[in-house]
């Protein structure tokens, strides 16, 4: 039988036991991401991997948080943020003004341009914009994201073709899911084709003069408290890493 001083000793380890539980459920990130953005976040088997999981991995890290993958996808990431599915989006997110009005935005944790990716046997056809943005070719993107964006922005005469994923372009423009005579063009990151290029070497970013502008890669954090604490944590924290 428990005496009296045994059973408070009891309930005081229960409530330590209980705070301790409590303190380390607060220690998980929930992170979401599409995983189909390489080299920025993709998936090797069922892990993640790339550029922007390993800096959300090393912040993690540093504040002495576990990391808990959200699936997400380019059509979703903002509702699913808002939603409260994940506390931050990471993975090749460029910062545009409509997510600066809806979310915290990180400092900038690289820079990439727009550039068209094609399959390198047409090099010799596509060596302008003009060349790209014709009736007989079809311009290929993911639903969602900046790579729409810019599509539907710059692209006056050549149809386009939203799916999606990222993935699903690509075996488009590699013609594992062609079904058409026209060639397929996709608009997206430099950092992007150059991986395609080396994973497959009949992928190639098409030599045109014209030139895009850059834009930031950054972190996506709900506006709220919670939120702004933690991109200011992120922010203190990248502003001392060597990159």
């Amino acid at each position: 039988m428990l005496t009296k001083l045994s059973y408070q000793l009891v309930i005081l380890l229960s409530s330590a036991f209980a705070s301790m539980a409590a303190a380390n459920a607060s220690e998980t990130l929930l992170v979401g991401t599409t995983g189909d953005y390489p080299p920025l976040t993709y998936k090797v088997g069922s892990n993640y991997t790339g550029s922007d999981i390993k800096v959300i991995q090393d912040f993690a890290k540093s504040q002495n948080m576990n990391i808990k993958y959200v699936a997400t996808t380019w059509p979703m990431l903002s509702n699913d943020l808002s939603n409260k599915k994940f506390m931050v989006a990471v993975g090749g997110i460029s910062a545009n003004p409509e997510r600066s009005a809806d979310f915290y935005l990180s400092s900038a944790v690289s820079e990439t341009h727009k550039v068209p990716m094609i399959k390198c046997s047409d090099i010799k056809r596509f060596n302008n914009f003009a060349a790209i943005d014709s009736e007989d070719v079809t311009i290929v993107e993911n639903r969602g994201g900046t790579n729409q964006d810019f599509a539907l922005k710059n692209i006056k005469h050549a149809p386009i073709l939203l799916v999606n994923s990222n993935f699903t372009a690509l075996e488009t423009i590699s013609g594992r899911q062609n079904t058409s005579a026209h060639p397929y063009v996709m608009f997206t990151d430099n950092v992007e084709v150059d991986y395609r290029h080396q994973i497959n070497p009949l992928l190639c970013q098409a030599n045109i003069p014209e030139k895009f502008s850059s834009s930031d890669k950054v972190f996506l954090f709900a506006k709220s408290t919670e939120g702004a604490k933690l991109r200011d944590a992120f922010n203190n924290w990248w502003k001392g890493q060597k990159h």
